[in-house]
């Protein structure tokens, strides 16, 4: 023990890489389709190895905290302030009833029990695993004047309780909203999610992520001109009378400049692309096809586009595939469609929602066309911009700093809750104005991650022997607390949701996995509905549910 102190002593950054590795090689373990995640697994190493004593560097814990929750904010921002609008209302109005019912309960138990404000924060980070209120409610608690060592004191109880609640909150949640919540709406999630999937123009065909109709793809068929019926014949005609495109053309040796009005010729060869059948009828008809592709050649590319085109707000995928008419236009097809890093499937009813990003398919040329009547592209880019992040992370850090008084109590955003509501902001004028300001989505995710990671390490490690204290103190206690936190959250949405705002149930159950910020919940409903109609649900609250859930942390530093 003592020589584990003293190498930690030399080398903290040491005793941080060794709660990651050892943190998520446990995370991965698997008991059936459940793993505890690296998270999780992080801070209960941390836990253990700080029983041995660790310094931690607390402006590395800070700055790390601010890079989680400015990327967070940042990757959210188009998707959250593109949900507040009126046809999202009802999930918009769960999410703060969820918000209320959980604060309401914390508050009335950490009373009752006479938690104190450390483990009341703990307590709501851990039953609705929202890991970002452990450093907004850990800031909070500097700004009350209680000493340096009684803050350190209820942070380490902060991360402790965070530990105990957060495996027990987490079950919870994926049960609940997996097999109880259908249960106590009458409901079976497997039909239910089959009848909205048919409500939406589903075709019943199952698609694996990223798989998409191999038939429905745009094909290409060179033919040369021959038939005497199609000399003479417009380009806009052939294409307006069998639904394909002329994407390019060529005479011997020499390409031809397509344009509507270019008439056919004998010996024009013709590069025609579109469904197969339409390609066939109409390749028929102007002549035989060809091998000879010589002064022919197109490049075909696959993009991720971010949708910014306001004219699209609130549209169906039919009704934007009608206004746009991208294959026709365009020569395109959007294969893919995702929010929030969850693909939704693209049923004829889906809604379109400012900040998805739609996948398109087609030649490289059209493909860029396409893109920029949609919005901007994800282009591939190892490029960040430094001057527009530390730009947004000084602003963040200014935000947090203003504080107004209450009953004598300086209270404010915090770092936190500063670089938080930044981050929504640039993330937001980014997809604007994508001119400026990339970062990278491999860059976010690696920001999020290690930034919170760490953040988690560091928190466990400061813990010390607060964690035993803690432990014997409370027992078996804290986690049914916890249990308790997470189905009062999941009772409401449920009665209320189904009865008050007549939410269709799919999309309630995966309200209440993104309500609660429960990944693992959503994926445990789909596998149950055999359907990725919750998604619906999910992608709206967990917008929403982000920024509100990790506001309470210094609420309820405050209240308790």
């Amino acid at each position: 023990m003592e020589l584990l102190h003293a190498f930690f002593k030399a080398s903290p950054m040491a005793a941080l890489f060794v709660s990651l590795a050892i943190g998520y090689w446990i995370g991965k373990i698997k008991m059936g389709n459940f793993q505890l995640g690296g998270m999780a697994g992080t801070l209960l190493v941390a836990i253990v190895i700080g029983q041995v004593g660790v310094p931690v560097d607390p402006v590395v814990k800070s700055m790390m905290f601010a890079l989680f929750i400015y990327a967070t904010g940042y990757v959210s921002g188009p998707q959250f302030f593109a949900s507040l609008n009126r046809k999202t209302l009802s999930q918009l109005h769960l999410a703060l009833i969820s918000g209320i019912a959980i604060f309401g309960y914390i508050f009335v138990v950490a009373k009752v029990m006479d938690f104190d404000k450390g483990t009341a924060a703990g307590l709501l980070a851990g039953a609705i695993t929202e890991s970002a209120c452990i450093g907004t409610a850990g800031e909070a608690l500097t700004r009350l004047g209680l000493g340096a060592e009684k803050v350190k004191e209820l942070q380490a109880n902060i991360g402790v309780t965070y530990a105990i609640t957060y495996l027990f909150g987490m079950l919870t949640v994926i049960f609940f909203a997996s097999r109880v919540a259908p249960r106590l709406m009458g409901i079976d999630l497997k039909k239910e999610a089959q009848d909205l999937e048919n409500s939406l123009g589903g075709t019943g065909i199952k698609l694996a992520p990223g798989q998409f109709e191999a038939f429905g793809q745009l094909r290409a068929r060179v033919y040369q001109v021959s038939a005497d019926k199609a000399v003479g014949m417009t380009v806009a005609d052939l294409e307006s009378r069998f639904d394909v495109k002329v994407a390019q053309a060529a005479h011997l040796e020499s390409r031809i400049t397509v344009t509507p009005e270019l008439p056919l010729q004998p010996g024009y060869r013709l590069a025609l692309q579109g469904e197969l059948g339409a390609v066939f009828k109409a390749g028929n008809f102007i002549g035989k096809e060809t091998t000879n592709l010589s002064a022919l050649g197109f490049i075909d590319e696959e993009r991720d586009v971010v949708i910014t085109n306001k004219a699209l707000r609130g549209m169906t995928i039919a009704q934007a595939r009608e206004t746009l008419d991208l294959k026709h236009r365009f020569g395109v097809r959007a294969t893919r469609l995702s929010r929030l890093d969850q693909e939704i499937e693209m049923y004829p009813q889906t809604e379109v929602h400012l900040g998805d990003v739609v996948r398109l398919v087609g030649a490289a040329e059209d493909v860029e066309q396409a893109a920029r009547e949609l919005g901007y592209s994800q282009v591939s880019s190892k490029v960040v911009d430094y001057v527009y992040l530390g730009s947004g992370m000084l602003v963040g850090i200014l935000v947090g700093m203003l504080s107004v008084s209450v009953a004598g109590i300086p209270v404010g955003l915090g770092t936190g809750g500063g670089c938080l509501i930044s981050g929504l902001i640039f993330g937001w004028l980014r997809a604007k104005h994508p001119t400026f300001g990339n970062l990278p989505a491999s860059t976010a995710q690696y920001l999020r991650d290690f930034g919170l990671a760490v953040f988690i390490a560091s928190v466990g490690l400061a813990t010390g022997s607060q964690a035993i204290a803690q432990i014997k103190q409370y027992g078996v206690t804290l986690p049914a607390i916890g249990i308790g936190a997470a189905l009062c959250s999941c009772l409401v949405m449920v009665f209320y949701g189904r009865y008050a705002l007549k939410m269709n149930p799919i999309i309630i159950c995966g309200a209440i996995s993104g309500n609660l910020t429960t990944t693992a919940a959503l994926n445990g409903v789909m596998e149950v509905a055999e359907s990725s109609t919750p998604v619906l649900g999910y992608t709206v609250s967990y917008a929403v549910s982000n920024v509100l859930l990790t506001f309470l942390g210094p609420v309820i530093v405050f209240a308790v």
